[in-house]
């Protein structure tokens, strides 16, 4: 008879062939999703991954299958900066690194202004022959990237792309717009801006025009490594011009910039426009705490059982003394005054809401609630801003 041991063993063998004949049909059973892959890109998922496997057989055993094989050093090549109406050719190396005849034919390029040739057609194993692509360059001064398809009987890599690129020079570039820094009403603002070139010697600036009121300029060639910023443009010559104008309204203020330039000593009259901008301060500006720029000034709902202050500070921006007053004030009922303070164009404004004031609604859909402050001679030397609020009766 059986021992008590022996049969524990026993019973400890069995469960261990049951648990690993369960492992080994669950394994066989049961297949994990890529992490990543939605259930309706899994085909094509699947299908990548098979053909990534079959290139990578096919690479290894290339030479005991007779098959041929492409090999490039590279598929790009960049001219960097090229003059404008020239050519340029670059020749891409292809080596047949397989055991069987390699064809090579340049099927395509994505623009005429690209032409692609091979050296020869077919390459025997361990030869190599070159396809070469030609580029030219028109005037336009731009980033050029164009692309040769090169189709062979690699079963690997049935179709490559060779890619050339480069950036053909500017004859004179000048920028799209000018904007000038902000100016108070009655100052002279004054911007400058450089014109380069990537093919000339020498930058003239002819004459400048523009209808902005008190419109002045002048220009002059500056050092090449004086501009840091335009080092990696590689310019040949640097003009600054320097523009100025009269800030008169408040407000934003635009126009049109003419200039004509002439270039290595030549007549003929280049002209180009630019956009020429700028904003001038109000002549009256508001500083608080409370004061939002767009709502104006936020009081909340105020009870009329006692007075509620709130000062601010007014601030002129032009030149000149003038005698600041408070125009008008809405609700009626609002106590406005202003004091001039120590720093020279700076008042102290003071509002007051009193007590038992009656009950009142004051926004800007109801026209009610804003304070106005200026010059009572010259209402374009003023300014104004919303006041939001409500006055209620503790009664109520």
């Amino acid at each position: 008879m059986m021992s008590t041991t022996g049969k524990f063993l026993l019973a400890a063998v069995l469960l261990v062939s049951v648990f690993g004949a369960l492992s080994t049909g669950l394994a066989t059973i049961v297949t994990y999703a890529p992490f990543g892959v939605s259930k309706s890109q899994r085909a094509v998922y699947e299908k990548k991954v098979s053909l990534i496997k079959r290139d990578e057989t096919l690479r290894k055993n290339a030479q005991s299958m007779g098959l041929p094989q492409a090999v490039l050093p590279s598929t790009r090549y960049d001219f960097g900066l090229v003059d404008p109406h020239t050519t340029a050719s670059h020749a891409f190396e292809i080596r047949n690194h397989g055991s069987g005849p390699l064809t090579v034919d340049v099927a395509e390029t994505t623009c005429k202004c690209t032409v692609g040739s091979a050296k020869k057609g077919i390459i025997a194993p361990g030869e190599t022959t070159s396809v070469t692509l030609t580029w030219n360059t028109g005037k336009k001064s731009e980033h050029y990237e164009q692309i040769a398809r090169v189709v062979t009987n690699d079963p690997t890599r049935e179709v490559i792309d060779l890619t050339v690129s480069g950036v053909v020079k500017t004859e004179l570039f000048v920028p799209e717009k000018c904007v000038c820094p902000s100016g108070d009403t009655g100052e002279i603002i004054e911007s400058t801006f450089c014109v380069y070139s990537q093919l000339h010697k020498e930058i003239t600036v002819v004459n400048a025009d523009s209808d902005l009121v008190g419109f002045d300029w002048e220009a002059a060639p500056i050092s090449l490594d004086s501009q840091p910023s335009l080092a990696e443009h590689q310019p040949t010559s640097i003009s600054q011009i320097k523009v100025r104008c009269l800030a008169q309204k408040p407000g934003s203020f635009r126009d049109e910039l003419n200039l004509q330039l002439l270039v290595d000593g030549k007549t003929e009259v280049i002209e180009k426009s630019i956009q020429i901008s700028g904003r001038v301060h109000a002549p009256i500006s508001f500083h608080s705490p409370l004061l939002h720029s767009r709502d104006g000034l936020e009081l909340g709902t105020l009870g009329n059982d006692r007075d509620h202050v709130f000062h601010m500070i007014v601030r002129q921006h032009f030149e000149g003394k003038r005698d600041l007053r408070v125009l008008d004030v809405s609700p009626e009922g609002l106590g406005v005054t202003i004091a001039p303070t120590n720093r020279l164009g700076d008042y102290r404004l003071t509002i007051r809401v009193p007590e038992g004031m009656p009950s009142t609604i004051f926004n800007l859909d109801q026209k009610k609630g804003f304070v106005q402050v200026g010059d009572p001679d010259n209402k374009e030397f003023s300014n104004w801003f919303p006041v939001i609020g409500a006055v209620v009766s503790n009664d109520e």
